[in-house]
């Protein structure tokens, strides 16, 4: 049906395709017919068809398209507000609701103060070329605070340059803010630099000159400066949000200052110190500050846990790792009823055709509301099909952690085993690095466009296979795990070849690109621990943690000896002068 509405949309059709959505109700191979149907229907102007159907529709150009219906047949009560809504709405406007914005236009509903507020709004979503764009609308009075506003989030540096040699240059509260946290993300020793001119600027509240000092301090922070600390020194207490109380840790623990370290993890809500993450750290500053016996009780805490923290605290008492498996229980009853299901067997046979996200509609259906019990046996289900994503996820879902088994399943072995030779790798970290990247989707597509279970881009893969002497995987090729694990293995073995193999480097790399591993490099040897945890990148200091936590699991779960973390995490050594 979807495709014959390119083909042959007519009247049979239509009427083909709403029996058949009346009849399917909300099942999950309705929602993308539906979709093409409203759009087919607008296209054709058959008001009279899309009207009653699309009340409940969310997607922009739908919206637009209903404001257009709406107009062209003459249903005007109420279609006012309902396109003013749209019109304030701080996005590029889709193409379909020209002609309604240009009824709103000769029905002189569009005044100033409306222009003024789409303006701010954005400029409140970081849009400054859409603000531009809106600020047209906008009286020229009016304008020039809203153009400096856009100035200062597309030019901060020189839009504030400005601002810090003319004092007495008006700029809006909101404007200055806004400008300096972007040039504190983007230029982050300039934003410090800038500061104490900002911050000196007649008619500043305190709450601001919190705000640009937070702002400073956290870029600083990010950007490993040392001038982070005195910044976050002169935040008053009613600045320090959960931000702030963990990079400030962060900067300390950088400089090695373990007694600021241990003041600010004190310092800490009550629900963000007891992370293991933090109390791992307090035992690390305690034992830098009291010694290694007052530390005992804290490391001991943590080291019972199956987490990265946990198997640092582990190491620090010369403990074994604790993975705490517990095995799931099969009930076959319940197998047997859940494979009878209609919309399990779809999401099999779906799976099976490699049309996974279709898979997923139908398995999230067929499980709502369905209870922790039921879903673990759904978990092992999955499983026996190969499917490990749905597997892990839907396990996932029941807060069931314990069966470790189940969680780190062994798929493509045989071109896991032909990577690992090739590319002189354990073939846990291979299996590490692909659970963590595409949770063994073979046909996973990123943002970046990176694919496939190994996540990588094509001309990445492309340059590796040429330089390994492989055949050129194409864009496609990506999606066969018989070529792509050894190009992701191939990729993993230059990056320790790279960094003298230290492999909290390597993995940041595989994850971040090595031009930012190369801004992140310490100026003297450091503690891999703190080097890790400084990485600015949340998802890549989680993802380096996470693969560090897989390789253990992996090895247990075939019945290895764990590797120790201590044996790893060699200590990160610092960038190589250029010559």
């Amino acid at each position: 049906m979807r495709r014959d509405l390119s083909l042959k949309a007519d009247d049979n059709l239509d009427a083909s395709i709403d029996a058949f959505l009346n009849s399917r109700g909300a099942q999950p191979v309705t929602r993308g017919l539906r979709h093409d149907w409203l759009a087919s229907l607008a296209q054709r102007r058959r008001w009279n068809w899309f009207l009653p159907r699309s009340a409940e529709v969310s997607d922009p150009v739908l919206i637009c398209y209903r404001l257009e219906g709406r107009l062209s047949s003459g249903d005007t009560q109420g279609l006012a507000a309902a396109a003013l809504v749209r019109w304030l709405v701080p996005q590029k406007t889709p193409a379909e609701c020209t002609g309604v914005f240009a009824w709103l236009r000769q029905q002189g509903l569009l005044t100033p103060a409306l222009a003024e507020s789409r303006t701010r709004a954005a400029l409140s979503a970081d849009a400054p070329r859409l603000a531009r764009e809106f600020a047209a609308d906008v009286p020229i009075n009016s304008r020039a605070a809203l153009l400096q506003w856009s100035d200062l989030l597309d030019s901060p540096r020189s839009a504030l340059n400005v601002l810090a040699t003319h004092p007495a240059l008006a700029v809006e509260s909101g404007a200055l803010a806004a400008g300096f946290e972007k040039l504190a993300r983007t230029e982050p020793r300039y934003a410090l630099d800038l500061l104490p001119q900002l911050t000196a600027r007649q008619g500043l509240t305190s709450e601001l000159k919190d705000r640009l000092t937070r702002a400073a301090a956290l870029g600083a922070a990010y950007d490993r400066d040392k001038r982070a600390i005195a910044a976050f020194e002169d935040l008053s207490p009613a600045a320090v949000d959960a931000p702030v109380h963990e990079w400030r840790v962060r900067a300390a623990l950088w400089i090695g200052d373990y007694p600021r370290v241990l003041a600010w993890i004190e310092e800490m809500p009550a629900s963000l110190a007891a992370q293991p993450r933090w109390r791992y750290w307090r035992a690390r500053a305690v034992a830098a500050t009291r010694g290694d016996e007052a530390a005992l009780p804290i490391f001991s805490e943590v080291a019972g846990l199956r987490d990265y923290y946990g198997y640092l605290s582990a190491d620090r008492l010369a403990q074994p790792y604790n993975l705490n498996a517990r095995p799931s229980q099969l009930n076959a009853a319940a197998q047997s009823a859940l494979a009878n299901e209609a919309g399990i067997i779809r999401a099999r046979e779906l799976f099976e055709c490699d049309m996974t996200d279709e898979a997923a509609s139908e398995w999230n259906a067929a499980l709502e509301g369905a209870d922790a019990a039921l879903k673990v046996q759904a978990a092992l289900l999955a499983s026996q099909w190969g499917w490990f994503s749905q597997s892990i996820t839907t396990l996932a879902q029941t807060g069931e952690f314990d069966d470790v088994t189940l969680r780190y399943p062994r798929p493509f072995l045989e071109s896991v085993s032909r990577a690992g030779k090739l590319a002189q790798l354990p073939q846990d970290w291979i299996l590490a690095v692909m659970r963590q990247e595409s949770l063994f989707r073979k046909d996973a597509v990123s943002r970046a466009d990176a694919r496939g279970v190994m996540q990588m881009v094509p001309a990445t893969a492309t340059a590796v296979a040429h330089r390994w002497h492989l055949a050129a995987p194409g864009r496609d090729g990506l999606f066969d795990p018989s070529i792509a694990v050894p190009l992701g293995a191939a990729y993993l073995r230059e990056l320790l070849d790279r960094y003298g193999e230290q492999l909290a480097l390597s993995l940041a790399a595989y994850n971040a690109g090595p031009g930012a591993v190369a801004r992140w490099l310490p100026p003297a040897q450091m503690d891999a621990a703190v080097w890790i945890e400084n990485i600015p990148y949340n998802e890549t200091r989680s993802y380096v943690q996470h693969i560090l936590e897989h390789i253990v699991a992996f090895a247990s779960v075939r019945g290895a000896e764990a590797p120790r973390l201590n044996v790893l995490l060699s200590d990160v050594e610092p960038a190589t002068p250029s010559l």
